[in-house]
Protein backbone atom coordinates (compact mmCIF):
# COMPACT_ATOMS: atom_id res chain seq x y z
CA UNK A 1 0.00 0.00 0.00
CA UNK A 2 2.45 2.13 0.81
CA UNK A 3 4.25 1.57 -3.12
CA UNK A 4 1.07 2.75 -4.09
CA UNK A 5 0.80 6.18 -1.94
CA UNK A 6 3.68 7.31 -2.83
CA UNK A 7 2.51 7.57 -6.47
CA UNK A 8 -0.47 10.43 -5.23
CA UNK A 9 1.02 13.92 -5.26
CA UNK A 10 -1.10 15.56 -2.84
CA UNK A 11 -4.24 15.63 -0.72
CA UNK A 12 -5.79 17.97 -3.83
CA UNK A 13 -5.37 15.03 -5.92
CA UNK A 14 -7.27 12.98 -3.38
CA UNK A 15 -10.41 15.33 -3.88
CA UNK A 16 -9.93 15.15 -7.05
CA UNK A 17 -10.26 11.34 -7.37
CA UNK A 18 -12.78 11.23 -4.52
CA UNK A 19 -14.61 13.86 -6.54
CA UNK A 20 -14.69 11.49 -9.44
CA UNK A 21 -15.76 8.64 -7.23
CA UNK A 22 -19.31 10.73 -6.40
CA UNK A 23 -20.07 11.54 -10.02
CA UNK A 24 -20.14 7.88 -10.96
CA UNK A 25 -22.07 7.08 -7.96
CA UNK A 26 -24.50 9.45 -9.52
CA UNK A 27 -24.67 8.09 -12.66
CA UNK A 28 -25.43 4.81 -11.58
CA UNK A 29 -27.97 6.23 -9.81
CA UNK A 30 -29.93 7.90 -11.95
CA UNK A 31 -29.51 5.12 -14.55
CA UNK A 32 -31.16 2.89 -11.90
CA UNK A 33 -34.14 5.01 -11.14
CA UNK A 34 -34.83 5.69 -14.79
CA UNK A 35 -34.53 2.25 -15.65
CA UNK A 36 -35.31 0.14 -13.49
CA UNK A 37 -35.35 -3.54 -13.48
CA UNK A 38 -38.68 -5.23 -15.37
CA UNK A 39 -39.80 -8.09 -16.53
CA UNK A 40 -39.83 -9.04 -19.92
CA UNK A 41 -43.54 -8.19 -20.78
CA UNK A 42 -43.18 -4.58 -18.98
CA UNK A 43 -40.45 -3.98 -21.45
CA UNK A 44 -42.44 -4.77 -24.36
CA UNK A 45 -45.32 -2.78 -23.27
CA UNK A 46 -42.63 0.37 -22.53
CA UNK A 47 -41.63 -0.45 -26.10
CA UNK A 48 -44.75 -0.36 -27.51
CA UNK A 49 -46.05 3.13 -25.70
CA UNK A 50 -42.45 4.48 -26.05
CA UNK A 51 -39.48 5.13 -23.98
CA UNK A 52 -38.25 7.75 -21.73
CA UNK A 53 -36.03 10.39 -23.60
CA UNK A 54 -32.95 12.02 -22.74
CA UNK A 55 -33.96 14.88 -21.12
CA UNK A 56 -36.18 12.50 -18.62
CA UNK A 57 -32.74 11.34 -17.45
CA UNK A 58 -31.21 14.34 -16.83
CA UNK A 59 -34.26 16.08 -15.41
CA UNK A 60 -33.95 12.78 -13.19
CA UNK A 61 -30.59 13.41 -12.58
CA UNK A 62 -31.03 16.65 -11.56
CA UNK A 63 -33.88 15.78 -9.06
CA UNK A 64 -31.05 13.13 -7.30
CA UNK A 65 -28.42 15.95 -7.10
CA UNK A 66 -31.04 18.30 -5.75
CA UNK A 67 -32.31 15.92 -3.08
CA UNK A 68 -28.89 14.78 -1.96
CA UNK A 69 -27.45 18.32 -1.74
CA UNK A 70 -24.93 16.85 -3.93
CA UNK A 71 -23.68 18.31 -7.59
CA UNK A 72 -21.20 16.77 -10.04
CA UNK A 73 -18.14 17.70 -10.03
CA UNK A 74 -16.88 20.12 -12.46
CA UNK A 75 -13.12 18.67 -14.25
CA UNK A 76 -10.23 20.48 -12.91
CA UNK A 77 -9.05 23.07 -14.60
CA UNK A 78 -5.86 23.31 -16.91
CA UNK A 79 -4.28 25.14 -14.03
CA UNK A 80 -4.90 22.89 -11.04
CA UNK A 81 -3.53 20.00 -13.21
CA UNK A 82 -0.32 21.88 -14.28
CA UNK A 83 0.02 23.02 -10.67
CA UNK A 84 0.07 18.92 -9.55
CA UNK A 85 2.17 18.17 -12.66
CA UNK A 86 4.73 20.87 -11.19
CA UNK A 87 4.59 19.59 -7.60
CA UNK A 88 5.46 16.08 -8.64
CA UNK A 89 8.98 17.12 -10.42
CA UNK A 90 11.96 15.67 -8.77
CA UNK A 91 15.47 13.96 -9.93
CA UNK A 92 13.71 10.67 -9.85
CA UNK A 93 12.44 10.45 -13.75
CA UNK A 94 10.73 7.13 -13.02
CA UNK A 95 8.51 8.62 -9.92
CA UNK A 96 7.88 11.78 -12.33
CA UNK A 97 6.55 9.56 -15.17
CA UNK A 98 4.42 7.30 -13.19
CA UNK A 99 2.82 10.32 -10.97
CA UNK A 100 2.26 12.39 -13.84
CA UNK A 101 0.60 9.92 -16.25
CA UNK A 102 -1.66 9.33 -12.87
CA UNK A 103 -2.86 13.10 -12.77
CA UNK A 104 -2.91 13.03 -16.59
CA UNK A 105 -5.56 10.06 -16.47
CA UNK A 106 -7.55 11.34 -13.77
CA UNK A 107 -8.13 14.60 -15.78
CA UNK A 108 -9.28 13.09 -18.95
CA UNK A 109 -11.21 10.62 -16.88
CA UNK A 110 -13.24 13.63 -14.94
CA UNK A 111 -13.74 14.95 -18.43
CA UNK A 112 -15.21 11.34 -19.20
CA UNK A 113 -12.52 10.76 -21.48
CA UNK A 114 -9.74 7.96 -21.44
CA UNK A 115 -11.01 5.06 -23.16
CA UNK A 116 -10.65 6.13 -26.19
CA UNK A 117 -7.71 5.93 -28.62
CA UNK A 118 -6.58 9.09 -29.13
CA UNK A 119 -6.81 10.21 -25.76
CA UNK A 120 -4.52 7.26 -24.61
CA UNK A 121 -2.09 8.51 -27.49
CA UNK A 122 -1.98 11.81 -26.00
CA UNK A 123 -1.24 9.83 -22.80
CA UNK A 124 1.55 7.56 -23.94
CA UNK A 125 3.03 11.12 -25.65
CA UNK A 126 3.39 13.21 -22.92
CA UNK A 127 4.92 10.15 -20.96
CA UNK A 128 7.31 9.65 -23.93
CA UNK A 129 8.12 13.44 -23.77
CA UNK A 130 9.83 13.09 -20.24
CA UNK A 131 11.51 10.33 -20.94
CA UNK A 132 12.85 11.37 -24.33
CA UNK A 133 14.23 14.30 -22.59
CA UNK A 134 18.29 15.06 -23.00
CA UNK A 135 20.56 17.82 -22.64
CA UNK A 136 23.58 16.49 -24.16
CA UNK A 137 27.18 18.73 -23.88
CA UNK A 138 27.73 20.74 -26.85
CA UNK A 139 31.39 21.49 -28.34
CA UNK A 140 31.12 24.19 -31.01
CA UNK A 141 33.55 24.38 -33.70
CA UNK A 142 35.67 27.35 -31.59
CA UNK A 143 36.51 24.52 -29.04
CA UNK A 144 38.58 23.73 -32.13
CA UNK A 145 41.97 24.52 -33.39
CA UNK A 146 41.91 23.62 -36.91
CA UNK A 147 45.08 23.65 -38.86
CA UNK A 148 45.41 23.71 -42.48
CA UNK A 149 45.18 19.92 -44.11
CA UNK A 150 48.25 18.75 -45.27
CA UNK A 151 49.60 14.79 -45.22
CA UNK A 152 51.62 15.58 -42.17
CA UNK A 153 48.39 17.26 -40.24
CA UNK A 154 46.43 13.91 -41.34
CA UNK A 155 48.92 11.42 -40.22
CA UNK A 156 49.38 13.66 -36.75
CA UNK A 157 45.63 13.53 -36.37
CA UNK A 158 45.50 10.18 -36.97
CA UNK A 159 47.73 8.74 -34.55
CA UNK A 160 46.35 11.82 -31.70
CA UNK A 161 43.30 10.45 -31.93
CA UNK A 162 44.22 6.31 -31.67
CA UNK A 163 46.55 7.47 -28.86
CA UNK A 164 43.57 9.03 -27.16
CA UNK A 165 41.38 6.17 -27.87
CA UNK A 166 44.02 3.90 -26.46
CA UNK A 167 44.08 6.45 -22.98
CA UNK A 168 40.76 5.36 -22.33
CA UNK A 169 40.14 1.60 -22.09
CA UNK A 170 37.13 2.38 -20.31
CA UNK A 171 35.49 3.95 -22.91
CA UNK A 172 34.59 0.47 -24.45
CA UNK A 173 30.91 0.10 -26.30
CA UNK A 174 30.80 -3.77 -25.34
CA UNK A 175 32.49 -3.87 -22.18
CA UNK A 176 29.61 -1.28 -21.03
CA UNK A 177 26.96 -3.12 -22.20
CA UNK A 178 28.25 -6.19 -20.24
CA UNK A 179 28.53 -4.58 -16.91
CA UNK A 180 25.40 -2.92 -17.46
CA UNK A 181 23.42 -6.30 -18.32
CA UNK A 182 25.13 -8.07 -15.57
CA UNK A 183 23.71 -5.12 -12.82
CA UNK A 184 20.00 -5.95 -14.05
CA UNK A 185 20.23 -9.75 -13.94
CA UNK A 186 21.96 -9.88 -10.87
CA UNK A 187 20.52 -6.73 -9.53
CA UNK A 188 23.80 -5.86 -8.57
CA UNK A 189 24.87 -2.48 -7.21
CA UNK A 190 28.63 -2.89 -7.41
CA UNK A 191 28.29 -2.46 -11.03
CA UNK A 192 27.21 1.02 -10.74
CA UNK A 193 30.99 2.50 -10.03
CA UNK A 194 32.48 0.72 -13.00
CA UNK A 195 29.83 2.14 -15.30
CA UNK A 196 30.54 5.33 -14.07
CA UNK A 197 34.09 5.09 -14.63
CA UNK A 198 33.03 3.92 -18.25
CA UNK A 199 30.83 7.53 -18.79
CA UNK A 200 34.05 9.48 -17.35
CA UNK A 201 36.18 7.73 -19.78
CA UNK A 202 33.95 8.77 -22.63
CA UNK A 203 34.08 12.16 -21.21
CA UNK A 204 37.77 12.48 -20.81
CA UNK A 205 38.03 10.81 -24.40
CA UNK A 206 35.80 13.69 -26.04
CA UNK A 207 37.63 15.90 -24.19
CA UNK A 208 41.08 15.09 -25.11
CA UNK A 209 39.92 14.85 -29.10
CA UNK A 210 38.73 18.33 -28.67
CA UNK A 211 41.96 19.60 -27.53
CA UNK A 212 44.06 18.12 -30.69
CA UNK A 213 44.72 20.23 -33.38
CA UNK A 214 42.22 19.41 -36.24
CA UNK A 215 43.29 19.32 -40.04
CA UNK A 216 40.61 21.99 -41.71
CA UNK A 217 38.73 19.59 -43.85
CA UNK A 218 38.24 17.08 -41.17
CA UNK A 219 37.15 19.56 -38.85
CA UNK A 220 33.15 18.98 -39.48
CA UNK A 221 33.68 15.13 -38.71
CA UNK A 222 35.64 15.73 -35.40
CA UNK A 223 33.12 18.35 -33.79
CA UNK A 224 30.31 15.93 -34.01
CA UNK A 225 32.87 12.88 -32.95
CA UNK A 226 33.56 14.67 -29.60
CA UNK A 227 29.81 15.79 -29.32
CA UNK A 228 28.73 12.17 -29.80
CA UNK A 229 31.66 10.72 -27.21
CA UNK A 230 30.68 13.25 -24.26
CA UNK A 231 26.72 12.46 -25.10
CA UNK A 232 27.76 8.59 -24.92
CA UNK A 233 29.22 9.51 -21.15
CA UNK A 234 26.46 11.29 -20.34
CA UNK A 235 24.03 8.73 -21.40
CA UNK A 236 26.32 5.87 -19.69
CA UNK A 237 26.15 7.90 -16.73
CA UNK A 238 22.38 7.75 -16.59
CA UNK A 239 22.20 4.19 -17.33
CA UNK A 240 24.59 3.35 -13.75
CA UNK A 241 20.62 4.26 -12.35
CA UNK A 242 18.80 1.81 -13.60
CA UNK A 243 18.33 0.29 -10.16
CA UNK A 244 16.88 3.23 -8.65
CA UNK A 245 15.26 4.69 -11.17
CA UNK A 246 14.59 2.53 -14.27
CA UNK A 247 13.29 5.17 -16.60
CA UNK A 248 16.36 6.85 -16.61
CA UNK A 249 18.27 4.32 -17.01
CA UNK A 250 16.56 2.70 -19.97
CA UNK A 251 16.56 5.95 -21.71
CA UNK A 252 20.24 6.29 -21.00
CA UNK A 253 20.88 2.87 -23.26
CA UNK A 254 18.99 4.00 -25.75
CA UNK A 255 20.90 7.16 -26.37
CA UNK A 256 24.23 4.95 -25.49
CA UNK A 257 23.29 3.01 -28.19
CA UNK A 258 22.21 5.43 -30.61
CA UNK A 259 25.24 8.19 -30.37
CA UNK A 260 27.21 4.21 -30.58
CA UNK A 261 26.17 4.32 -34.22
CA UNK A 262 27.01 7.75 -35.31
CA UNK A 263 30.92 7.28 -33.97
CA UNK A 264 31.11 4.35 -35.65
CA UNK A 265 29.80 6.20 -38.90
CA UNK A 266 32.54 8.71 -38.04
CA UNK A 267 35.34 6.87 -37.78
CA UNK A 268 34.87 5.26 -40.40
CA UNK A 269 34.71 8.59 -42.55
CA UNK A 270 37.61 9.58 -41.18
CA UNK A 271 39.63 5.94 -42.09
CA UNK A 272 38.01 6.29 -45.95
CA UNK A 273 39.59 10.18 -45.47
CA UNK A 274 43.06 8.94 -44.48
CA UNK A 275 43.08 6.56 -47.61
CA UNK A 276 42.07 8.17 -49.82
CA UNK A 277 44.63 10.72 -49.01
CA UNK A 278 47.67 7.95 -48.97
CA UNK A 279 47.94 8.73 -44.91
CA UNK A 280 50.11 5.03 -44.18
CA UNK A 281 50.63 4.08 -40.52
CA UNK A 282 53.31 1.70 -39.89
CA UNK A 283 52.79 -1.08 -37.16
CA UNK A 284 54.08 0.87 -34.70
CA UNK A 285 52.42 3.91 -34.71
CA UNK A 286 49.05 4.00 -32.48
CA UNK A 287 47.50 4.96 -35.86
CA UNK A 288 47.95 1.32 -37.06
CA UNK A 289 44.94 0.46 -35.67
CA UNK A 290 43.06 2.20 -37.94
CA UNK A 291 43.67 -0.20 -40.50
CA UNK A 292 42.31 -2.24 -38.63
CA UNK A 293 38.64 -0.51 -37.58
CA UNK A 294 36.61 -2.36 -39.89
CA UNK A 295 38.41 -5.99 -39.99
CA UNK A 296 36.71 -8.47 -39.64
Amino acid sequence: MERVRRYLPSTQFLVILAALAVAGGLVLAAQYTTKPPQAPTLAAAQTAGGTQTSQDWLATLEQIQAASGVSLPQAPSQATVNQLLAGVQSSNLTDTVAKSLLINLASVKAQGLGDDIPTQEQLVSEASAQVSTSSLPAYTQADLQTVPQTKDSLHTYGNAVASAFAAHPNANYTGLLILFGYMLDYQDSNMVQPINQSAEDYIGFARDIAALPVPETLAPLDLKLVNDLAGMGEAAGDMSFALSDPARGLVGLQQFEALSNEVVGMFTAMNSDFKSDGIIFNKDEPGASWSAFLSP
